[in-house]
């Protein structure tokens, strides 16, 4: 594994732990928590080649359809949603807990289509986020067959021609009202449009080298909803500023570039793969979190990697990543 992999795990640990303290130091023991068990996981992942499993391929696609079903079943309501379930003292989102499940499923039978299926059942909780970073997990396997990235062209062709019909039929109302106040937030600056408004205002108070521990006004006196979670990144460009984006950034491309060498590197298709489908999450989750934190993307519930308090993505990420150094 090369130093640069560790240090850009451990620039964003110390950037996480850091603004969990600043922003919420009750939930820091949680977080530590799932800082160890996901360095374990990182562990059990190692022990684990993508391309012997794939005798319990089936297996892992049954396992992960009927997790994701645990919070409906449980009628676990958080804001309106069934997407988390409680086990001790940790709150387990299943959707994240299953990708990589899911990529072991997808590298080991080369047939992304059938990820429709989680993704369905990711928008009954309802979780529109979650269930397009499944379907942006299936890219590297289209890539890799020219033939099903044909049909996928197809597919999105379709769906632009129907966008009226599923705006209409397929979206719930706040849904629709997230893309709408995304466009025009000072529509409803106090209701629909506030979150954008807000969290656009903590990214620019920030400056060079931001506000300083503890004194981000938008974070600290709760004009920023979800400060630790979905506006994570808001709150630690109000906190340490630019000097903190372009660590943040930094810590990142270090990551990406050791996982594509680690991808471009071995003979494995299968580790390649799901090397591959790692990289396009994490860039997925980041790209559209940091987007929504400044007002280009719509609001949706996906959290900054590594970043973000919680530890139901981190700890995924950490078990992924020990597959990937398997071998």
């Amino acid at each position: 594994m090369p130093l640069s992999f560790f240090l850009s795990l451990l620039t964003l640990f110390g950037l996480n732990t850091f603004m969990v303290l600043s922003l919420t130091p009750e939930l820091l023991p949680k977080q530590l928590l799932s800082w160890a068990i996901g360095i374990g996981l990182f562990l059990a992942g190692r022990l684990i080649s993508p391309k012997n499993t794939a005798p319990s391929r089936w297996l892992f696609f049954v396992f992960g359809s009927l997790f994701l079903f645990a919070p409906i079943l449980l009628n676990h309501i958080t804001r309106g949603s069934r997407r988390w379930i409680d086990i001790g003292p940790l709150t387990i989102q299943p959707s994240e807990i299953a990708k990589p499940f899911f990529i072991l499923f997808l590298v080991t039978t080369g047939q992304p289509f059938w990820l429709l299926i989680p993704a369905l059942i990711i928008m009954a909780q309802p979780d529109l986020g979650s269930a397009l970073s499944y379907l942006a997990l299936t890219v590297p396997t289209f890539l890799g067959q020219p033939k099903l990235a044909k049909i996928a062209a197809i597919f999105l062709i379709a769906c632009l021609t129907a966008s009226p019909f599923l705006w209409k039929y397929g979206l719930h109302d706040y849904q629709r009202n997230r893309i709408v106040y995304f466009l025009e937030p000072q529509k409803d600056p106090l209701n629909k449009g506030y979150n954008v408004i807000q969290s656009t205002i903590a990214v620019g108070a920030g400056g060079l080298t931001g506000r300083g521990f503890k004194q981000g006004s938008q974070g600290q006196l709760k004009f920023l909803p979800e400060k630790q979670t979905d506006f994570m990144f808001a709150s630690l460009a109000e906190e340490i500023g630019l000097v903190g984006i372009v660590t943040l950034l930094v810590a990142y491309f270090f990551l990406f570039r050791a996982l594509l060498q680690k991808a471009f590197s071995t003979s494995d298709t299968a580790l390649s793969l799901f090397t591959l489908s790692v990289v396009t999450q994490i860039w997925f989750q980041a790209f559209v979190n940091i987007g929504m934190n400044i007002g280009i993307l719509p609001v949706t519930g996906i959290p900054l990697p590594f970043i973000s308090y919680g530890g139901s993505s981190l700890m995924s990420l950490l078990f992924s990543l020990g597959i990937i150094y398997s071998s």
